[in-house]
C-alpha cells in the first residue's frame, strides 16, 4: 500500500538526514568560533535583542536536544552547546534562541503539539501490531508522516523572510556572536537539520 511505502522511505530519509547532521556536528565541532563567546553567551545576547520577556537559560543534560520552552519561558542548552566556544554551539544556540522570538511564537506551540503526535503514532503502531491490527498500523504510519512534513513546514519558518534573515546575519555580524560570519551561513541549515534527526525521539524535551 501506498501509505506503507511512504513510511519506508521516510525512515530512510530520517536515516539520512541523521548521517548528514552527524557529519556537519564533527566538522563544526572541529572548528572555532573566532569571536570566542561560549553558547550560553550567544544565546543571552540575542535573547535580549529579540524577546519582549527575555527568558531563563540553562545547562540541562542530553545530546541534540537544545530547545525552547514556552511554557516556561526557558531556553534549555545541552553542556557541549552551553559552555562550547565553536561553531556547533554557537549556530546551535542562535537557532534555539530563535524559536523564543516575540515573531515567532507559534512555533513552540505547534513542534510541542507535532511532539505529541510522534507519541501518538508509536501507540498506534504497536497496538496495532499488538492486536494484528493493520489500520490501526497504518493510521500510526500517517501519523508520523504527518508529524514529519510539520515538523518540515516548522523549520522552514525557522528564519522568517529573507529579510528577517539578513537582518539575523547583521546582527551576528555587528555583536560579533560568530566569526566569520560565513560560519553561520553555511552552517545553519545544515544544523537545524537535528529537528528532522531527532524527531523520533524529540518528545523527550518536554519531560526533561
Amino acid at each position: 500500500m501506498i501509505i506503507d511505502i511512504i513510511f519506508i522511505l521516510l525512515v530512510g530519509l530520517l536515516l539520512l538526514v541523521n548521517l548528514l547532521y552527524r557529519s556537519v556536528v564533527k566538522t563544526t565541532k572541529d572548528t572555532p568560533n573566532d569571536a570566542r563567546l561560549s553558547g550560553f553567551e550567544i544565546a543571552k545576547k540575542l535573547s535580549s535583542h529579540i524577546c519582549e520577556s527575555e527568558p531563563h537559560i540553562i545547562k540541562k543534560s542530553g545530546r541534540f536536544l537544545d530547545h525552547y520552552n514556552k511554557d516556561r519561558n526557558v531556553i534549555k542548552l545541552s553542556p557541549e552547546v552551553f559552555d562550547g566556544e565553536d561553531v556547533y554551539a554557537a549556530t546551535v544556540a542562535i537557532n534555539t534562541t530563535l524559536e523564543a522570538d516575540s515573531k515567532r511564537k507559534y512555533l513552540p506551540t505547534y513542534r510541542k503539539f507535532n511532539a505529541f503526535l510522534v507519541i501518538i503514532s508509536y501507540v498506534l503502531i504497536i497496538a496495532g501490531a499488538c492486536m494484528n491490527r493493520v489500520l490501526v498500523i497504518r493510521l500510526g504510519f500517517v501519523l508520523f508522516i504527518l508529524s514529519f512534513v510539520i515538523e518540515f513546514v516548522l523549520l522552514s519558518k525557522l528564519w522568517g523572510t529573507e529579510d528577517d534573515l539578513n537582518e539575523l546575519y547583521e546582527y551576528i555580524k555587528k555583536e560579533k556572536l560568530i566569526k566569520p560570519i560565513e560560519e553561520y551561513k553555511d552552517n545553519c541549515i545544515l544544523l537545524a537539520l537535528s529537528r528532522l534527526a531527532t524527531l523520533p525521539y524529540n518528545f523527550i524535551n518536554y519531560f526533561r
